[in-house]
């Protein structure tokens, strides 16, 4: 929205940047919030906007996840904002006897009056320990590793900063939550008096905090309302039901229930553990009209959930949605798949080496579209997976073998030799005349890294020495990227199991009928897998991890027993992980930035991508 800032869009944010003010007595703030609410603009730069032109003489520090980020902030919201707020004649210069330069760096921005802003990433411990501070502005802290080295909690670390300031310091917090048990925003939002923005009912006047769903005693639904037609959203049904009188507010009456001049207020609900401490909840429901609508916070829901079978679609979108739209923290319970589970993924249409298109185009919304291989590497033998992706994330196994024998020498015939052959000169031949390569081949590179990457520099692409973490690499994308091999030189990538593993753990509880098409991200094995083949699916369990001495939830992770097989359910990871990389290979290919799944999947289909006919 372009102009100067108008509280008149978002109006729930004016009491929350005058807690920055230093004639207010709030010191500590805590926003838990959605996205697209207009935080960002609203609170952050306003306040630096604020201490530059009216406080003058506070040192200010901005911490985001890291140095980059902290960069990229600076550069493409704060110095813009400078300019174009007319603050520029503010601004101290960095050399008083060369009038060209200014007080403007990457690491900092002083202003006349003995001010200064210095952004840090949250991973660089020792500058958080570097100077002392007034104002303290932490964006995202969720994002934030949650221990820096032998430093511990940089959160804590950057508070430290605001101790010669106790009686005039402004600490704030402005975070989309993540996981519960890890996330930091939400213990803060806890500790204070948590408030909530209450709007009044346009037809009753009754005040309420605008809320997903209700349930009424009565069994009426409130809250957020929809129509659906043949499993579609209806267009221009979505509303808002007054938990009160059930009065039907649309999305364009947001311009009316957000105004203070409407009855619109801040409450708290809590008592503080510090009467100097305020927090705040907003969800991306009070997005303003013109940024995030009701509608599309509905769409983004159903592409979580499935109404029909009332069952998640797709854990991670699901948290997705609990994050960024409701803007709190979402629960992962403890789980492990059930092998009577994942035997019903059985199919009688197939056997191993076969490509059934005639059946996956009944039931998986399109024949097999491409190939790709996995491979763990173990010291006697390959475990080698081949699938088969048709649309939506619906997998065909097609094959899985133990190419048994030594692996150090990639020119050992019975191991690195049979892979060969499959990559370069296995045809797979579906039932209705297609044929098919194997487009791309991901190894697991954590054991013989070296003899992985050999083996993967034979080829001049297609085949990946690949690496999995638990976390995405800062900077990279969330499921993989790239790097090159120390050691060999092979370039790879690193893949986040724990994102892959969530996504799977779901789509393997997914029930199917037999009867129409699959759910999306939905798998499938031959008639032939046998049992101890499929129990390798089963045998990791979630679990969380704590801290030994101050049981602090550390996050959660997929473990093992000791000697148990595991090898399908990493290579059904790695075999995904081998889709989104060429998805994004080809549409990075036509200038875009990220994957259009939908036009991926209709280019595969449409123009035989990745297989030909005779």
């Amino acid at each position: 929205m372009p102009g100067y800032y108008r509280f008149a869009v978002a109006p729930y944010l004016r009491e929350i940047v005058d807690c920055l003010s230093v004639e207010s007595p709030v010191r500590d703030i805590a926003i838990m919030k959605g996205a697209q609410v207009g935080a960002t603009s609203g609170i952050l730069e306003n306040a630096i906007g604020y201490f530059i032109e009216h406080v003058k003489n506070a040192p200010v520090m901005m911490v985001t996840a890291d140095a980059e980020l902290a960069k990229l902030r600076m550069e493409s919201y704060i110095t813009p904002m400078i300019q174009q707020s007319g603050l520029s004649h503010l601004i101290k210069s960095a050399d008083e006897g060369n009038s060209r330069k200014s007080g403007k760096t990457d690491a900092k921005i002083e202003w006349i009056g003995g001010g200064f802003l210095v952004p840090f990433g949250a991973q660089n411990a020792n500058k958080l320990r570097s100077i002392s501070i007034r104002a303290l502005l932490m964006d995202e802290p969720d994002g934030w590793p949650d221990t820096v080295g032998k430093d511990g909690d940089p959160v804590r670390l950057a508070k430290a900063r605001t101790a010669a300031y106790e009686s005039s310091r402004k600490v704030l917090m402005l975070s989309t939550p993540t996981l519960k048990g890890l996330s930091k925003i939400e213990p803060a939002f806890l500790a204070g008096d948590q408030r909530y923005y209450f709007v009044c009912c346009q037809a009753c006047g009754f005040p309420q905090v605008i809320r997903w769903k209700v349930e009424r005693k009565d069994g009426k639904q409130a809250g957020i309302v929809w129509d659906m037609d043949g499993g579609r959203l209806v267009p221009g049904s979505v509303r808002y039901h007054c938990v009160e009188c059930l009065h039907a507010h649309t999305n364009d009456d947001k311009v009316k229930l957000l105004s203070p001049d409407e009855g619109a207020e801040w409450r708290p609900t809590a008592t503080p553990q510090s009467p100097d401490s305020r927090s705040y909840h907003i969800s991306a429901l009070y997005s303003p009209v013109g940024m995030q609508s009701w509608e599309m916070c509905v769409a983004k829901f159903l592409e979580a959930w499935d109404l029909e079978h009332n069952r998640v679609r797709d854990t991670g979108v699901l948290q997705t949605f609990y994050n960024n739209i409701l803007g709190v923290s979402f629960e992962v319970m403890g789980s492990k798949l059930k092998f009577e589970q994942v035997s019903s993924h059985r199919r009688a249409a197939y056997r191993y080496g076969e490509v059934p298109n005639t059946w996956a185009q009944e039931h998986c919304g399109s024949p097999v579209l491409l190939v790709v291989c996995s491979v763990d590497v173990h010291d006697d033998n390959l475990a080698v997976k081949v699938t088969g992706w048709c649309r939506d994330r619906r997998a065909v196994m097609l094959d899985y073998w133990r190419f048994e024998g030594e692996t150090e020498r990639i020119d050992e015939p019975t191991t690195w030799g049979r892979l060969s052959d499959l990559i370069e000169q296995r045809e797979y031949v579906a039932d209705d005349g297609k044929h098919y390569k194997i487009q791309l081949t991901f190894i697991d590179g954590s054991y013989r890294p070296d003899t992985v990457g050999a083996f993967c520099n034979q080829y001049a692409a297609g085949v990946f020495l690949i690496k999995g973490r638990r976390t995405p690499v800062q900077g990279g994308f969330q499921e993989f990227s790239a790097y090159i091999a120390k050691s060999s030189g092979a370039m790879g990538f690193h893949v986040t199991v724990d994102l892959y593993k969530e996504r799977w753990a779901a789509g393997l509880k997914k029930h199917w009928s037999g009867v129409g098409e699959q759910p999306e991200t939905f798998w499938n094995a031959p008639q032939d897998a046998t049992d101890k083949q499929l129990k390798e699916l089963t045998v990791e369990t979630k679990t969380i991890v704590k801290d030994d001495k101050t049981g602090k939830v550390m996050g959660f992770i997929w473990k093992r027993p000791s000697g148990a097989d595991n090898e399908l359910w990493d290579l059904l990871v790695y075999s995904n992980a081998a889709l989104d990389a060429l998805a994004f290979e080809y549409c990075t290919s036509l200038g875009l930035d990220r994957v259009d799944w939908a036009l991926f999947w209709d280019d595969c289909e449409k123009l035989g991508l990745y297989y030909f006919t005779e």
